[in-house]
């Protein structure tokens, strides 16, 4: 009997505890920059002749896809009108 309120108490003292920490970061200020410290060096620009996953990375930082991906996961036009 101890056990199990014990164990309800923990329980909701997590709970508690999730749900307070899933609120917004009041004290950040809105930035427009994004920096990222990528796995590789980038050494080549062309996602054709090599399979890097920087090449690839930077490829998708740099130029927009034409077709995107919805929630479905079909195909939808995002630049191709």
């Amino acid at each position: 009997m101890r056990f199990a309120r014990g164990l309800r108490s923990a329980v909701a003292v997590l709970i508690l505890a999730a749900a307070l920490g899933a609120g917004p970061a009041f004290a950040q200020s809105p930035q427009k920059t994004l920096r990222f410290i990528p796995q590789a060096d980038l050494r080549v620009l062309d996602p054709i002749w090599t399979t890097a996953y920087v090449t690839r990375n930077f490829g998708y930082m740099v130029y927009d896809t034409l077709f995107a991906l919805d929630k479905d996961f079909k195909p939808q036009p995002q630049m191709v009108d």
